[in-house]
């Protein structure tokens, strides 16, 4: 019998390989598993070059993987100041008043993270509450879902804002004030864009120190692939590098970024493009991603009936919805897998419509179209969601949005369509397949926190057990496929990760905490404690703390 490079052995594999669901030890040999059984059986892989880690009955599961994520962007994020902990004005104002004064180098003043619940109720952010803190200097803060951008007032006189635009983007608004001056509120990426980019561009050095220092954290809760959402030719060409370079300790599978008014030919041009095509055992593409809306807590998701706050606003599409099915029709005719942002119901309904198109204009095939999100369905669509055999992404943790009293998703959306609010059990007991990611950097990457939210997710109208109210949450082993086979099957995958099997990629993690041992009142809190002890990445070690 041939030598095994690594063998891990003493330890409690849950394989997600349903001819073997269990198992005591594993080799592996190069990028693959060559063997998974009983542990009295590993000594016959074991030779004098093989390392062998004893896990001492830990819990070791197939490497995780996150079916939405934004490496490069969560990575060149971590250069401003961090806000996602900031709970109030005041918070956020101390935050970035210690940051510039940390920074005194810094030509502008970056950050990230703050949520919309730290505002009074009733109030918008505006720029004078920067300048309080930062008058000197351009100041611009994103906000935690990324859909809506936060400047001061010198910022907008840098970007030749402060009265106004020349015009409104289609999609988005410079958010304009009673006096005729711009308020600093800036919603969607093209009115983001406007101020963003004045923003001095990190250099390589520094992009590439905090895509290392990304790579690390998520090595440390075990995730070894995301889907990344960061599609365009300067992403690709940095994960190629650092895959070249043997510092990529992940796989990513990058989808390209199709924007309104894209023409097909550019479409196509990606597709035939040698970046697009250089692809590796840890990097992949083969898929187009759309935004066809925004985000609830900024009404610019699109919604079939008005938000619930006595308006008439419905919020409105990205792309002009003919435009939007023809693009995703060019997408399938060259065989892309398509990824479908979508938040509201009319959203995901444009985007079952293109779907369905596509199937007319090109005919069927397993082509596993996927809506991002999903956060309000229509019941009417339900049925079409299977018929159309498509994916749902979604992102457990995001359904805290809708439990929170101070979060603006549970007052917008409002209570007559709080039963078709993140419906991922709904969806799963209709026959959808689901996946699950974090959005990172909307959230934490932590894939054990989104596990826990899954496992404890409260009903949206807070009811009991046994009202009739649908009742959303998962289960364990649901969890654990919709962060390991599921994501594998989502990019086509199944077949090559997703499972600790002979064969496979030996994508392999080991745990801190064994989850099977804990008692039902005690599994989330468990679950959200978690670490990964190993992380093993295509047979190499990229993270250890056992």
């Amino acid at each position: 019998m041939p030598e095994a490079s690594l063998v891990v052995r003493n330890a409690r594999i849950y394989t997600l390989d349903r001819s073997l669901p269990w198992a005591d030890a594993l080799a592996i040999q190069g990028d693959r598993i060559a063997w998974v059984g009983r542990d009295y059986e590993a000594d016959d892989w074991i030779g004098p070059n093989t390392k062998v880690i004893e896990a001492g009955k830990r819990l070791v599961l197939p490497g995780l993987i996150d079916s939405h994520f934004h490496l490069l962007l969560g990575a060149r994020g971590l250069h401003g100041v961090q806000l996602d902990d900031a709970k109030s004005v005041e918070e956020i104002q101390q935050q970035v008043r210690a940051f510039a004064q940390a920074h005194p180098d810094r030509e502008w003043i970056t950050g990230r993270g703050w949520q919309y619940k730290a505002l009074p109720e009733g109030v918008a952010v505006h720029r004078k509450m920067l300048d309080e803190v930062v008058p000197d200097r351009p100041v611009v803060l994103t906000a935690f879902d990324g859909h809506t951008a936060w400047a001061n007032t010198v910022a907008l006189e840098r970007a030749g804002l402060l009265n106004g635009p020349s015009a409104q983007p289609a999609f988005g608004a410079v958010i304009m004030g009673d006096d005729g001056a711009a308020t600093g509120e800036l919603r969607e990426t093209v009115a983001m864009n406007l101020v963003r980019s004045h923003v001095p561009e990190l250099t390589a050095a520094e992009q590439d120190a905090l895509l290392r220092r990304a790579l690390k954290m998520a090595a440390s809760y075990g995730i070894t692939s995301v889907h990344n959402m960061d599609g365009q030719h300067d992403a690709l060409s940095v994960f190629h590098r650092f895959d070249a370079h043997a510092e990529l300790t992940l796989r990513v599978y990058v989808p390209f970024d199709v924007e309104p008014g894209m023409k097909e030919d550019a479409l196509e041009a990606w597709v035939h493009s040698p970046n697009a095509n250089s692809q590796s055992p840890l990097v992949r593409t083969g898929a187009m991603k759309f935004f066809a809306d925004g985000v609830v807590e900024s009404k610019t998701a699109w919604m079939l009936e008005p938000y619930a706050d006595g308006s008439d606003d419905r919020g409105k599409p990205n792309f002009d919805p003919e435009e939007f099915k023809r693009l995703v029709v060019k997408a399938d005719y060259l065989r892309q897998q398509v990824f479908v942002h979508a938040i509201g119901d009319a959203a995901a309904r444009l985007a079952l419509d293109a779907f369905n198109h596509a199937i007319r204009m090109n005919g069927p095939r397993s082509s596993r179209h996927r809506i991002e999100h999903v956060e309000v369905l229509d019941p009417a669509d339900l049925t079409r969601f299977k018929r159309m055999h498509a994916l749902a992404s979604v992102q457990p943790l995001h359904a805290d949005f809708g439990t929170d009293d101070a979060n603006p998703w549970r007052k917008l959306v409002g209570p007559r369509r709080w039963a078709w609010g993140f419906p991922w059990r709904t969806l799963m007991n209709a026959g959808v397949p689901l996946a699950f990611g974090s959005d990172w950097p909307v959230v934490t990457m932590n894939p054990f926190e989104g596990m826990r939210a899954g496992l404890a997710r409260h009903k949206l109208d807070f009811s009991d057990a046994k009202s009739h109210f649908p009742d959303q949450k998962l289960t364990l082993e649901e969890l654990i496929e919709g962060y390991t086979r599921a994501g594998a099957y989502f990019e086509f995958q199944e077949r090559e990760k997703g499972q600790i099997k002979a064969g496979m990629l030996a994508d392999v993690i080991a745990l801190d905490q064994n989850w099977f041992d804990a008692l039902p009142e005690e599994l989330s809190g468990v679950i959200g404690d978690t670490r990964s002890a190993l992380t093993i990445v295509g047979g190499r070690i990229v993270h250890e703390a056992m």
